[in-house]
């Protein structure tokens, strides 16, 4: 079964989610002991059909660990829920969850398996 596309409406409220969370990151507004705001990012945002709640990926630059900061954001989620309310216009704050963002290390995986030399040779067969 196909996830249904998101809505124009749920575009718009992702980017203004993640612009705010963003600046909140940035400024340090929230003063999160440990978390090391300069080396994350924020790579996408979905917010859920009924905007009810709002998904924040996040990957860490090395050398810090982003399961280790996305435990610091979740712990500190009612805050981002809290600035949320404050500064976006809707019916509903929705509840905030951040997840690691582990399309990176797929992507890799992925590259790893495509030039490996046993399907580098399964493609050489169909190249003639």
């Amino acid at each position: 079964m196909q996830k249904k596309a998101p809505s124009q409406r749920q575009l718009r409220v992702s980017e203004e989610i993640k612009k705010l969370i963003a600046q909140l990151l940035i400024k340090n507004d929230l003063f999160i002991k440990g978390l090391k705001a300069p080396y994350l990012m924020i790579t996408e945002v979905q917010v859920a059909p009924d905007f009810s709640y709002t998904t924040l990926y996040v990957r860490a630059m090395p050398p810090v660990d982003t399961d280790e900061q996305v435990m610091l954001l979740n712990d500190h989620k009612g805050a981002f829920r809290k600035a949320i309310g404050q500064n976006i216009r809707l019916r509903i704050t929705p509840e905030v969850r951040f997840l690691p963002d582990t399309r990176f290390e797929q992507d890799e995986r992925i590259e790893q398996i495509l030039n490996s030399p046993r399907v580098k040779a399964d493609l050489d067969k169909y190249k003639k």
